[in-house]
């Protein structure tokens, strides 16, 4: 269906500007975009290369089980379930430590296999546990300490200081993820089980 849309939309653009003697316009932004989409994805790509590799040096280093660990303090008032040193809290922390980095690709795998170890604890039921709803909500809120794939972005377009949006990612973010914390809450203790 977005499909459709988009094509509805492409279609009434250029038609649009045919009617207005623009068409030379779109005709050069169609041809400059591929190029400048290519420029972007390598830009971005590199990002992530390098954040994955502090990633995977973190984690052969030992400092990344030790960042985990003290995360995991923090997460298992919201995971009482769970055995703070198990596979699931090991996972749903190194989710959220990608994450918090920005590095969604790295964040990605860690959160499939969270989801999976959960599912398992849960019997591989067909109905989502607590602590598999508490961590989907978690990881899509967004807490992010650095954005760098935003900073990237901002810097590629011209930005005069790209790294300005921090403290407003990191406050949003935040609040975003405390809600979402508050909201599972509030559903569990009075919503309908």
């Amino acid at each position: 269906m977005i499909n459709i849309i988009f094509v509805v939309i492409f279609l009434i653009g250029l038609l649009y500007a045919c009617f207005t003697g623009r068409v030379g316009i779109v005709v050069e932004a169609m041809l400059a975009t591929p190029k400048n989409a290519l420029i972007l994805f390598a830009d971005i790509y590199a990002l992530l290369i390098f954040w994955g590799g502090m990633l995977e040096i973190c984690k052969n280093s030992g400092l990344l089980q030790v960042i985990t660990n003290y995360i995991s303090y923090v997460l298992h008032p919201l995971f009482k379930k769970l055995d703070r040193k198990g596979e699931a809290m090991q996972y749903i922390s190194l989710n959220l430590v990608a994450n918090m980095l920005s590095m969604g690709s790295a964040a990605t795998p860690f959160g499939l296999k969270a989801m999976k170890t959960l599912d398992d604890l849960n019997g591989n039921s067909k109905v989502a546990s607590d602590e598999m709803i508490t961590f989907l909500l978690i990881n899509t809120s967004g807490l992010c300490l650095i954005p760098t794939v935003l900073i990237s972005l901002r810097k590629e377009y011209g930005s005069q200081n790209p790294v300005s949006i921090i403290p407003y990612v990191l406050i949003i973010s935040t609040i975003t993820t405390i809600f979402s914390v508050c909201l599972d809450r509030l559903v569990r203790k009075f919503g309908k089980h």
